[in-house]
């Protein structure tokens, strides 16, 4: 995936750079104004894990439907079934970790939302460049 012969390959590791920072931001604010380590790390892990996810569904999307021939193989199967277990460890830390953080865990995840609104928005500025 060349960004300079597919505009949606520079879209798509935007989205993932503006993630990252808003993920950054979003520890830099727990850690400065709440000072709370647990809810730093909270908002690090779904931040990782939404843009994971995000990189795998474009991946598996890229793979599986294509123009004239979708390509379905294993391969696609097991990031697909990939997916559903980092989801299910992150869901099942919620319940079994005692000092984990449910509102960081919801701002980490939003962050992902929260790039694409604003890459998108940028794309329809700027033109995709």
């Amino acid at each position: 995936m060349d960004p300079q012969t597919n505009p949606d390959a520079l879209f798509v590791r935007r989205v993932a750079r503006t993630a990252w920072g808003l993920v950054m931001v979003g520890v830099a604010a727990e850690l400065i104004l709440r000072q709370s380590l647990s809810g730093a790390a909270s908002l690090t892990l779904a931040g990782g894990v939404s843009i994971i996810n995000f990189r795998w569904l474009e991946t598996v999307l890229q793979g599986v439907v294509q123009p004239g021939q979708p390509h379905f193989d294993l391969i696609s199967l097991a990031r697909i079934v990939g997916r559903f277990v980092l989801l299910a460890g992150v869901f099942a830390a919620l319940l079994w970790v005692p000092h984990i953080e449910p509102v960081a865990i919801a701002l980490g995840f939003s962050t992902l939302v929260v790039a694409i609104v604003i890459e998108g928005a940028r794309w329809a500025l700027v033109g995709g460049r």
